[in-house]
């Protein structure tokens, strides 16, 4: 939508107030910025934050305040007073600072009534005895009240820095639509779209902030029909969706992505583009509703938006996650009730994209998956060049190389949410070192309670103490499985912690600081954090310090449904012992029950007698070597029958009985602790070197497990794309064939290389490689000693590409294991993110595979390998 006028206009505001009102004055700064990228792109006007602390200088007059007074000389069109518990330090024509700056702008206004007045006052005064209020104090802020409101002014009380700002926002806006007077569009729906326009754009700022003080930045996301990247620009716009696409479509759609991938700004961004174009799109977060007021509460802002409840075209559902016991019956009620209308679902899904939790869907309403995929390079690139201009932390290559670099090896999304986490954490201190997952938390604490405009008096809160009774307060959610919580619960909670600690603590500031930074966020009527990985963060600083809690964690098994309280409680000081044998003994423990269940050895290997590239012929002996191992285990008959039953009827139910096999088997448990395991041995460095090779020892053994499970639940997977009900199911992707019997040689053959995939993110880190390298020279069985290969293709520690090449010499030239290397190798060559080393490691060991079996050589020569072509999906520029 075009701008309503063309010159663009500065308005000068002043704050003025007392020292105790620091957190307000940055309220300011962030709701100037808030209308600014609104109304202010919109009409172009920008207003410029005026205060002492950012446009005066030292200097000297008759007295201090008339320094201020001079340089501000008055250049201002709106005056914001603030105070709270403190008038100020007297003048020589005024009881303070404040009210001295307060006259000079009411003289202005009546003279010329050409400047916005607006004073504010905060009615919260804590909960102070009245031992540790200035009473005195206290009584000039009651009288200086007095005086506004004898004067005609009309003051505005607020309760706490978040009231503020959001009534400073509002307040201010209206200031400013009256500037530019909505009622001279000349259309009265073209004045109706323009409003709406703004409001959407300011819930996008709101999306799009993070942490205070961060410039709102908006990279176009990359939707595609598949959860698959490749490296290649071009290979990545053939499955790139537009969304204009989306807007112009009249089908339904899932739009997938992990949490913290960017869905509700996502979400807000269709919306703007859609009204933009003359659309009526609602909004509506699937969170906040119950499903008896989820249509009360589309209908309700449809009439905020000033639009026909029969004129909306389409409905957006933000923060949809389908295995919650109620997502289905709302969604239902939305179609019952606009049966005829578009619906955009925006689910959150686990970050694996092989399990999640299931549940049977039926819309009666066919919705086309679209997929929100990690950002490629260039996005990054304009991220952190956004950044960095407001910023200047590094030159921009620097900080580029570190970010990317941080995201590998921390092994977390390319988003945009951890792109601006790490780069918050580099405005204190750049280092171009890696760190782990605590260590980038501690460090954004650090910057969030230290240096991002907090008050620097007596109350400044201690990081430590901080971590120390946040722990407790989450230790209390674990136990009684909570999530959200009241303010006042959340205060009064850790206050009475905090006096029986004997700790001194502004509980209400430190409220303040989470909230206002987004760690802590509204819910419904209360609050809960963010996200969950700051619970389990402060619950594992808890564990570090208090052994009955750590004991609670382990007893109740806490950190198999919350594998995060692990990962960060080894990653404190990297040698937590005790958390190693706790879970490699839970995991022996899984893996004998499992085994004894299956009754499938773990030295079942039937592809060694398979070749490269196996013929039909082979899959079926393969397929029926495997049949006859089911036919003697331990497993339910509902899975022998399908191993037994060649001619199975691909049309009959899916048999319930397999309900079963997930509860009485353990798998489901299996992988928890498979992936408790995994995260707990990257993070755990400085163990004893028997501890790790003891515990790599229990996840290869797990590992062997897996394999097994997979080569049972074939059949059931090739018949209906997915196997498993009750907590646990495996997916297969879109690239499988659609005839049963061949889907089934399919997937076989993918047998290893998906166990690896199903925990490759748990156990990554570069630091792991020694250890690797070290099992792998002692290994025998040669399922594991395969797996071992693909998981340093996976991760590619230091030297990897040595040892996977010395694997490659060691294979049979026409093995079946050299062809799933290949594969493998091809797969990370095409998708994955690889630095210019491994880029060209990856391709010669490409051609060192290929050239092995093509040209029948046991030990292929440098004139064989250059013989091989393989074609480069990477030709991209620095950009």
């Amino acid at each position: 939508m075009n701008s309503y006028r063309k010159q663009v206009h500065v308005y000068k505001c002043f704050v003025a107030s007392p020292g105790d009102t620091v957190q307000e004055r940055d309220a300011c700064r962030v709701a100037i910025e808030d209308i600014n990228s609104t109304i202010g792109d919109y009409f172009n006007f920008r207003i410029e934050y005026v205060g002492w602390e950012t446009h005066t200088h030292p200097g000297i007059a008759s007295y201090s305040q008339e320094v201020i007074n001079k340089q501000i000389n008055d250049d201002y069109d709106i005056f914001i007073g603030i105070m709270h518990k403190r008038f100020g330090t007297p003048t020589k024509k005024a009881g303070s600072g404040t009210e001295e700056e307060f006259d000079r702008a009411y003289l202005r206004w009546e003279q010329n009534k050409s400047i916005e007045i607006m004073f504010y006052f905060n009615s919260d005064v804590g909960a102070n005895s009245l031992d540790e209020l200035d009473l005195g104090e206290l009584e000039k802020v009651r009288s200086f009240k007095q005086k506004i409101s004898n004067s005609g002014a009309m003051y505005w009380s607020y309760k706490g820095v978040r009231d503020f700002e959001s009534n400073l926002k509002k307040h201010l806006t209206s200031v400013m639509l009256n500037k530019y007077n909505l009622d001279g569009f000349p259309d009265e729906n073209e004045r109706i779209r323009a409003e709406g326009v703004l409001l959407l754009k300011q819930r996008l700022n709101s999306a799009l902030r993070t942490f205070r003080h961060q410039p709102l930045i908006w990279v176009d996301p990359i939707l595609s029909r598949t959860n698959l990247i490749s490296q290649n620009a071009s290979e990545n716009y053939k499955t790139r969706v537009e969304t204009n696409e989306i807007i112009a479509s009249d089908q339904s759609f899932v739009i997938l992505a992990p949490p913290q991938f960017g869905l509700t700004c996502l979400a807000h961004h269709l919306n703007i583009e859609a009204w933009s174009q003359g659309q009526n799109w609602v909004y509506v977060d699937c969170e906040e509703c119950k499903p008896q007021n989820i249509v009360r509460n589309i209908i309700e802002e449809s009439k905020k938006l000033r639009i026909a409840e029969s004129n909306i075209h389409c409905i957006i559902v933000d923060s949809w996650v389908k295995y919650r016991l109620d997502s289905n019956k709302k969604i239902q009620n939305i179609l019952k009730h606009f049966p005829k209308t578009k619906i955009i679902l925006m689910q959150r899904i686990e970050d694996s994209t092989f399990l999640r939790e299931m549940e049977e869907i039926d819309f009666e309403r066919q919705f086309e998956n679209l997929h929100l995929i990690a950002l490629p390079r260039n996005q990054i690139r304009r991220i952190v060049s956004e950044y960095n201009k407001e910023k200047e932390i590094a030159t921009e290559d620097a900080l580029l190389t570190k970010v990317i670099s941080d995201l590998n090896i921390l092994n977390i999304h390319r988003t945009p949410y951890n792109c601006l986490t790490l780069l918050k954490v580099s405005e204190n201190n750049f280092d171009e070192s890696p760190i782990n997952r605590t260590s980038m938390i501690e460090a954004v604490l650090f910057v969030l309670f230290n240096l991002d405009g907090i008050p620097r008096y007596n109350d400044l809160p201690d990081i430590k103490d901080c971590e120390y009774v946040l722990g407790r307060y989450c230790e209390q959610l674990i136990r009684d499985q909570k999530t959200h919580f009241l303010r006042d619960e959340f205060i009064t909670s850790i206050k009475a912690f905090c006096k029986e600690k004997l700790i001194s603590l502004n509980i209400d500031l430190v409220f303040d600081i989470l909230e206002l930074n987004s760690i802590i966020v509204k819910h419904f009527d209360g609050y809960c954090f963010r996200a969950s990985f700051w619970i389990f963060y402060f619950a594992a600083k808890r564990m570090h310090t208090d052994e009955t809690f750590r004991n609670y964690v382990y007893s109740s098994k806490t950190y198999l449904t919350n594998p995060e309280i692990i990962e960060f409680y080894t990653g404190i000081d990297r040698s937590r012992t005790d958390a190693v044998i706790i879970v490699e003994n839970e995991l022996r423990r899984t893996i004998e029950i499992v085994e004894q269940k299956i009754q499938i050895s773990s030295d079942f290997n039937p592809f060694n007698s398979m070749q490269w590239n196996p013929t039909e012929e082979q899959l079926t002996t393969l397929k029926n070597k495997i049949s006859d191992t089911i036919q003697g285990s331990g497993l339910p008959e509902v899975v022998k029958d399908q191993h037994a039953d060649s001619q199975y009827d691909q049309l009959r139910p899916y048999d319930q009985r397999l309900l079963e096999f997930f509860d009485q088997y353990y798998v489901y448990n299996l992988f928890s602790n498979i992936k408790v395991a995994c995260r707990t041995l990257r993070n755990s460095d400085y163990i004893s070197p028997d501890r790790k090779r003891s515990l790599m020892d229990s996840i290869l053994a797990s590992w062997l497990q897996v394999s097994n499970v997979l080569f049972a639940l074939t059949p059931i997977m090739a018949q209906h794309g997915f196997a498993g009900i009750g907590g646990l199911g495996f997916f297969l992707s879109e690239n499988f064939s659609n005839d049963y019997n061949t889907r089934i040689l399919e997937i076989l053959t993918q047998n290893l290389v998906n166990t690896v995939g199903y925990f490759r993110l748990d156990l990554f880190s570069q630091k792991i490689g020694p250890l690797l390298y070290d099992r792998l020279e002692v290994e025998s069985n040669e399922k594991t000693r395969h797996q071992l290969v693909l998981i340093l293709i996976h991760l590619r520690p230091r030297y990897w590409r040595k040892h996977v090449e010395g694997y490659i010499k060691y294979l049979n030239k026409n093995s079946f294991y050299l062809y799933d290397i290949y594969n493998a190798l091809l797969n990370i060559y095409n998708f994955d993110y690889l630095s210019d080393d491994d880029i060209n490691n990856t391709r010669w060991l490409i051609k060192y595979c290929f050239a092995k079996h093509e040209y029948q050589s046991k030990h292929p020569t440098l004139a064989d390998i250059k013989r091989v072509r393989v074609k480069n999906p990477r030709k991209r520029s620095r950009s």
